[in-house]
């Protein structure tokens, strides 16, 4: 398995959720449409009806006949679906509008589609505004990457430094094929995501939101780690009496997260708390480098937690300005870190940090992926742990997937001795 950690020797992006503003009666009459004109009345009743006939990339519209506001629609049609936990909905069986909506997809662009298979160059598995919205999205599943690529890269050899178009048309049509193409390369070459993450227990999905995998910038994107301690966060929570203070007038709890990257365990805590207890008498620092803040700073928002959980720059190697900032040193009763070891120097960092900031009844989870290359790394962070008086009460192991496949992790529940 491919882990972009494993090459690494031991501005500012607004969020802003999608705007789509469309009717519902303009949909319906998009459908009945098709009636009225008549555009049906030669297709076979059972053949129309057969919503479960499979497409394939054949059933693409032809680059070199098709009008660029066909292959627009296309493009727009087959845009990634919402992630979910590593993963994309596959988006079947919705509904006209849930798919426009999804989508952004503009109800022009979507009748000229359904005019181009019906009556430019008809296809009774595509005749209407269900199939082409249910079966079109589903090629990026029942296709190869190859053959999608294929595709694309013709649409970018006809359309690319093209003349005699609609200008505004053939850009908007570019600029989806870019995504497109990148998006069909992996997660490293993908723009920015909105990605979601559904734990067990925890009422509402949590959005993050990452920015493009430039400038080595790893924070920007969600690990493996983070899903599987937020699970065990989660769930801890429910069986862990720490609601003394949800009802005590003096004693807060104060939770902080190392190296929080996007925020998946900090938020998660912070969200099954609010849950529990409301925002009394809890105080939660989601922390990590400068260029990673910036971007933390937004999910906290995006889950609208800034009232009680800041996200806040926190150096290992220089931790004296969040101190002097903040104090909290050896008073957090809880300390979160997930995949924290890819160079030789963090096992000792995050034993630091650990020494620094738990208070002496506190609690530290954390998980570790076992990646071969940092098995040397891990040993280190046991005995450090050891030699600074942290004992490890709980340990288990566990699977669980991440971008490039399944990854096997380690979890361990760490207190002072």
């Amino acid at each position: 398995m491919f882990d972009p950690l494993d090459l690494y020797t031991p501005d500012e992006i607004q969020v802003e959720p999608l705007q789509f503003d469309l009717a519902e009666k303009e949909l319906e009459e998009l459908s009945s449409q098709q009636q009225r004109d008549g555009t049906l009345a030669n297709v076979d009743e059972k053949e129309s009806d057969d919503d479960d006939t499979i497409i394939d990339n054949l059933d693409l519209p032809s680059v070199r006949y098709a009008p660029p506001e066909v292959i627009l629609c296309i493009l727009v049609l087959l845009r990634p679906n919402r992630q979910v936990n590593f993963n994309q909905e596959t988006g079947k069986d919705k509904s006209v509008l849930e798919i426009c909506e999804s989508h952004g997809l503009e109800p022009d662009l979507l009748k000229r589609l359904l005019g181009w298979y019906t009556e430019e160059w008809p296809n009774k598995r595509l005749n209407s505004l269900k199939k082409i919205c249910n079966k079109i999205p589903m090629l990026r599943f029942m296709v190869s990457k190859e053959l999608l690529l294929s595709y694309y890269t013709s649409v970018l050899k006809k359309y690319n430094n093209c003349c005699g178009f609609n200008d505004e048309t053939v850009q908007q049509l570019l600029k989806e094929l870019s995504s497109r193409i990148s998006e069909n390369c992996g997660r490293t070459a993908q723009p920015s995501i909105i990605r979601y993450f559904e734990l067990k227990n925890l009422t509402n999905a949590i959005p993050l939101y990452e920015p493009s995998l430039t400038a080595d910038n790893l924070g920007w994107k969600t690990w493996g780690s983070s899903l599987i301690l937020s699970q065990l966060v989660v769930d801890h929570l429910l069986t862990t009496n720490l609601n003394f203070a949800a009802n005590s007038d003096t004693k807060q709890i104060k939770v902080l997260e190392l190296g929080a990257g996007t925020g998946l365990v900090g938020l998660s805590w912070a969200l099954k708390w609010r849950e529990l207890h409301g925002t009394d008498n809890i105080e939660i620092f989601v922390t990590d480098l400068p260029e990673i803040v910036t971007n933390l700073k937004k999910n906290v928002s995006l889950n609208n937690l800034q009232d009680f959980v800041q996200a806040e720059t926190l150096d290992w190697t220089n931790p004296q300005s969040f101190i002097d900032k903040f104090g909290h040193e050896n008073e957090f009763d809880i300390i979160l870190v997930a995949d924290p070891i890819y160079s030789p120097q963090h096992p000792e960092w995050v034993v630091n940090m650990i020494s620094k900031f738990l208070a002496p009844s506190g609690t530290c989870h954390l998980e570790i992926p076992l990646r071969a290359k940092y098995a040397r790394e891990r040993e280190v962070l046991k005995l450090l742990l050891l030699e600074n008086n942290f004992k490890v009460v709980e340990e288990g192991h566990s699977e669980g997937m991440d971008d490039w496949g399944v990854v096997k992790y380690l979890y361990r529940q760490i207190v002072r001795n």
